[in-house]
């Protein structure tokens, strides 16, 4: 078997905008205001501290515009995301190897070397990896043959 030199590392991928997603409270801030003697408040006070006392909201952008970033929209929410972390390249053959692979849900290619992949939650995530790195290893084992049968004739 010649996949000894072929490696994928799987690291399981966390979101960058953290999964310490907050509920959010519902905060009445006008009666908070209203508890203020109206005759120290101007219009500009009740505004200043309406938006002084406003949580922030992530956002993302996308193709239909800003959407509120919350537990409904989080893609680690959604989806269960896996890093492959690889010794060789990503090619175009390897790339459809991974898309057709069951379980495999999406494919995002970060670099030559680093990919990730959505597994479906009706599978396994140890027996999906397992395919991906049987079906890839084959295919180059396959390649690295027939390179070298073609270098000696």
């Amino acid at each position: 078997m010649l996949h000894d030199t072929y490696k994928i590392i799987w690291q399981k991928w966390y979101d960058p905008f953290g999964s310490d997603l907050e509920e959010t409270k519902d905060i009445d801030y006008d009666n908070e205001i209203d508890e203020l003697p109206h005759s120290q408040l101007t219009n500009s006070d009740t505004e200043e501290q309406i938006f002084s006392k406003a949580k922030a909201i992530k956002v993302i952008a996308s193709p239909m515009g800003l959407i509120p970033y919350n537990e409904h929209t989080a893609s680690s929410k959604i989806f269960n995301f896996w890093s492959g972390h690889c010794n060789f390249d990503i090619t175009n053959p390897v790339t459809k190897i991974i898309e057709s692979t069951d379980g495999v849900e999406t494919l995002d290619i970060f670099t030559r070397y680093r990919f990730r992949v959505a597994i479906g939650k009706c599978f396994g995530d140890s027996e999906t990896m397992n395919r991906i790195q049987n079906n890839i290893y084959r295919y180059l084992d396959d390649q690295k043959r027939n390179t070298d049968f073609n270098n000696t004739i």
